[in-house]
């Protein structure tokens, strides 16, 4: 008589964990969405691109990674560019001191930024301001989604900064 009280208490239990758990793994599947760059142009896009990973590095803090993708940078430039921006890159690809690779990335960042007002980045540009980059002067940056992650502070101040604007098309 005891298990035929027991039984259906039981079953109602393993009814009740069962359906928390999946509450669970659904809250767990949500959390874990991914933005994705809007590109219209894949060709016109390869500069941002390499922009872009060069800029995941610095967030990474990851010199020897941003040398790497300057280097990748540096081939996607039009002959031509200005040389100014070209010196930059050339300086992240000298340099493993992250303070001197994110310094120069300013110069990067204005040149590409200027392309994407142009109407030329072929992808979804967001322009993003930290104010306490350099000593609070201030710094830009882009980003393929409205997602913050700072490429002048890495881990030490992920998240400072906001979206300032979004160049489409």
């Amino acid at each position: 008589m005891r298990k035929l009280i027991l039984l259906p208490i039981f079953l109602v239990a393993l009814l009740f964990s069962c359906q928390s758990n999946e509450g669970k793994k659904q809250v767990k599947q949500e959390e874990k969405v991914v933005l994705k760059p809007v590109v219209y142009d894949a060709a016109k896009a390869k500069g941002h691109q390499a922009y872009f990973k060069l800029s995941e590095c610095l967030v990474k803090s990851n010199p020897t990674a941003a040398q790497t993708y300057a280097k990748r940078l540096l081939a996607t430039m039009p002959e031509g560019i200005d040389v100014e921006v070209k010196t930059a890159t050339e300086n992240i690809i000298a340099s493993a001191d992250l303070a001197i690779q994110r310094k120069e990335f300013q110069a990067v960042t204005a040149y590409y930024q200027k392309v994407a007002e142009e109407g030329n980045a072929g992808m979804d540009v967001y322009v993003v301001h930290c104010p306490m980059a350099f000593n609070n002067t201030g710094a830009d940056w882009l980003s393929a989604t409205n997602e913050v992650d700072n490429p002048y502070f890495g881990d030490e101040m992920l998240h400072c900064g906001r979206v300032m604007k979004e160049i489409k098309k």
